[in-house]
């Protein structure tokens, strides 16, 4: 008589007793290995381009306070018609030639007051498109260096800018001497790049006066305002 085949039990495959394998043990020596040389390789990038993107930032940030300087000490002179005879006097002796140069201390105080101003409002609005680095930039060729995606970076604070005032005297030809009034004006700020924060100082010089003068230059200049 034919029906189902008996199962022989000694024939059975023992079963295993015990804890089993987990397999996620696996699996999970191999994902620490990967973030660890992930991890590494991102420490060397930084470690190599950080130097580099700090640099870039730097100038990209003394470029736009340079100009930023300018057009407040610009802007400021046209819409207050500010001259050379509004800031110096010019004193002359017997003779017409010029003996003393007197500073008019409080309209230059005015003026670097309100130049600061200006300097302070617009660097505290820059932004990273304007101050952000192309990638590119950091490999170090010049065909693509405006290439690649910007790294963002912008002013994270901004302390009072300084200014001060400079006498310089340069020979334009015979018996004629130049004389400008230099504004120097410094400018502390920290900046917020990729990876952390970095702090830079940007120094500007900006001629506000000038004027011509004929003769020797007198032995007694003007004191300007917060000149050294």
């Amino acid at each position: 008589m034919r029906g189902r085949p008996r199962i022989r039990p000694w024939l059975r495959t023992p079963r295993r007793r015990g804890p089993r394998p987990e397999r996620g043990r696996g699996r999970l020596l191999p994902l620490v290995i990967g973030v660890g040389l992930a991890l590494a390789v991102i420490f060397l990038i930084d470690s190599a381009l950080r130097p580099t993107l700090t640099a870039l930032a730097q100038a990209r940030v003394e470029n736009a306070v340079t100009r930023i300087v300018n057009d407040a000490v610009d802007g400021t002179l046209t819409s207050e018609a500010i001259s050379y005879s509004d800031l110096v006097t010019l004193e002359k002796d017997a003779a017409g030639q010029v003996s003393v140069l007197a500073a008019n201390t409080a309209q230059l105080n005015a003026l670097r007051t309100e130049i600061l101003g200006k300097v302070l409002a617009q660097v505290e609005q820059l932004d990273s498109q304007e101050l952000g680095v192309p990638l590119g930039s950091l490999t170090g060729f010049a065909t693509a260096s405006d290439l690649g995606p910007v790294l963002p970076v912008r002013v994270l604070t901004a302390a009072v800018p300084t200014a001060d005032f400079e006498n310089v005297f340069t020979s334009a030809g015979i018996n004629q001497t130049l004389h400008r009034i230099m504004l120097n004006v410094r400018v502390e700020c920290t900046l917020l790049i990729p990876g952390g924060t970095v702090d830079t100082a940007v120094e500007a010089q900006v001629c506000a006066a000038e004027t011509l003068l004929v003769g020797q230059v007198p032995d007694a200049y003007l004191e300007l305002p917060g000149s050294p």
